[in-house]
């Protein structure tokens, strides 16, 4: 009896150091995404543009030419919608990280505060990120920069049960009138009537 209490409890500590192993795993990987995205963001607003190719997934620099298409198509889209004075790269966020035997994946949101047509605007964005390397290096794809029906070629290894939401664009200072509801009407009440005897 006393073999098997030890070998349960062998068991159970093992099995606790592989999920203590796995959870700080995960931990340095959405670390070292999280800095490589925040690098990725702001190359891409200080007009970095060799050291944002360096964080790019090279499928997607091969998707649209090599180098030199790959950078006519992002400047092309950056002078699209130019950072206003006094505005901030891009802020970022975790949404997913995934693991699967030889790689890991990640989606992250990329949260944008600017002015369009002189209205105060957020405009909230994704980044796919993949590590080859057991989550030590990055290189990412930034689907606001293509359409979601076109990520499985520009990154032919995506997950396909990764969830990526669709971007969108709020416009923080408009109040959506909201349909009003009805207050439901009152039923005329009968009035009672004597019965005759």
């Amino acid at each position: 009896m006393k073999v098997f209490t030890n070998i349960i409890l062998g068991s159970f500590i093992l099995f606790s150091q592989f999920a203590k192993a796995q959870e700080s795993d995960s931990a340095v990987a959405a670390g070292k995404a999280l800095f490589y995205a925040d690098s990725l963001v702001k190359c891409y607003f200080y007009q970095d543009w060799k050291s944002y190719m360096d964080l790019t997934a090279p499928t997607a620099i091969k998707y649209y030419g090599g180098k030199e298409g790959f950078k006519e198509h992002v400047t092309v889209l950056y002078f699209r919608n130019e950072p206003k004075q006094l505005e901030r790269p891009e802020t970022i966020r975790m949404l997913s990280l995934r693991n699967e035997i030889d790689q890991w994946q990640c989606v992250i949101e990329k949260v944008r505060n600017t002015f369009i047509n002189d209205k105060q605007a957020v405009v909230y964005s994704y980044l796919v990120g993949q590590s080859l390397d057991n989550g030590v290096n990055w290189k990412f794809v930034d689907v606001s920069h293509n359409t979601m029906e076109n990520l499985p070629f520009v990154l032919p290894t995506v997950f396909t049960d990764l969830t990526i939401p669709q971007g969108k664009t709020i416009y923080p200072g408009d109040v959506a009138a909201l349909p009003v509801e009805e207050a439901p009407k009152a039923t005329p009440k009968k009035k009672a009537v004597a019965k005759k005897r």
